[in-house]
């Protein structure tokens, strides 16, 4: 595995997940394709908030997971078990709300949690906290190579995700839900 010493030392510091984005990832990722080799850019490729993935493509080299892997692994189980949670309150099947995948450990009490929580806002906030946390704990003890970098990426992704939510549009969207619930019952 190579070191992005320089790479890594000139990306700005990543302190909490409520920060504003100091640089895009799109900003990112262009510096970082120019100093990293193929097989390691694909790697940064993968750490990505977003778990799905065709089949069979984790772990494909029968090596061990990336960040970015373990990471889809981990969001996987907590997005299965937000959808069996919220099933339940509408005693609804979880089946075809999940996907077919072994659970993480921890994700179920954040989901827990997560629901627990007093508005939707809340709860995004909570779980975002959650997200960091993970991509911190999975980066940790890589300095200065591609997984310190994915994790870094997974950690911009969710501040870029956190910019973007607005109280009004927010609660348009809640209203617009809320309606369609109760139409329904």
């Amino acid at each position: 595995m190579s070191s992005y010493y320089y790479l890594a030392a000139s990306l700005p510091m990543l302190t909490d997940s409520l920060q504003p984005p100091p640089l895009s990832t799109g900003d990112m990722l262009d510096q970082c394709r120019r100093f990293m080799n193929g097989d390691d850019y694909r790697v940064l490729l993968r750490a990505d908030l977003n778990p799905e993935l065709p089949p069979g493509e984790l772990d494909s080299s029968g090596g061990p997971l990336s960040i970015g892997d373990e990471f889809r692994v981990w969001e996987r189980s907590l997005r299965n078990d937000l959808a069996r949670l919220r099933c339940a309150e509408q005693n609804q099947d979880a089946e075809a709300f999940t996907r077919d995948f072994e659970p993480a450990f921890g994700t179920a009490e954040a989901a827990a949690e997560a629901m627990a929580r007093a508005t939707p806002l809340e709860a995004e906030l909570y779980l975002n906290r959650r997200r960091w946390m993970k991509a911190e704990e999975l980066g940790a003890g890589h300095l200065f190579d591609v997984e310190f970098l994915a994790a870094y990426r997974l950690k911009l992704l969710l501040q870029e995700r956190h910019a973007m939510f607005d109280e009004e549009r927010g609660f348009a969207a809640y209203r617009r839900i809320y309606s369609r619930v109760l139409a329904a019952s």
